[in-house]
């Protein structure tokens, strides 16, 4: 990373999978990306809404996430219930 300011940011990329996180990250490209880096590990980005600089904006998205992830699964669960099988083929 630059020499730039580091700003605190909200990082909801990964809220369904391991939960949001705080981090310190250069902020970029008009505050549509964040770049960050853990101690000992590479670096990562948040691009867009993948990030937030204050926590009530992070946990709407977060919020926003899950209610798409059950409406997702609801769906498969429908298909999946609808499915019925047929065994094609001469005996």
């Amino acid at each position: 990373m630059s020499k730039q300011e580091l700003t605190e940011v909200i990082v909801t990329k990964y809220a369904l999978s391991k939960g949001p996180f705080k981090v310190l990250a250069e902020v970029s490209h008009g505050g549509s990306m964040a770049s960050y880096k853990f101690p000992g590990f590479y670096m990562a980005t948040a691009h867009g809404k993948d990030f937030w600089l204050n926590e009530a904006d992070a946990l709407a998205d977060c919020e926003r996430r899950r209610l798409a992830k059950i409406k997702a699964i609801e769906k498969q669960k429908k298909k999946l219930e609808s499915m019925t099988f047929l065994i094609e083929g001469a005996a």
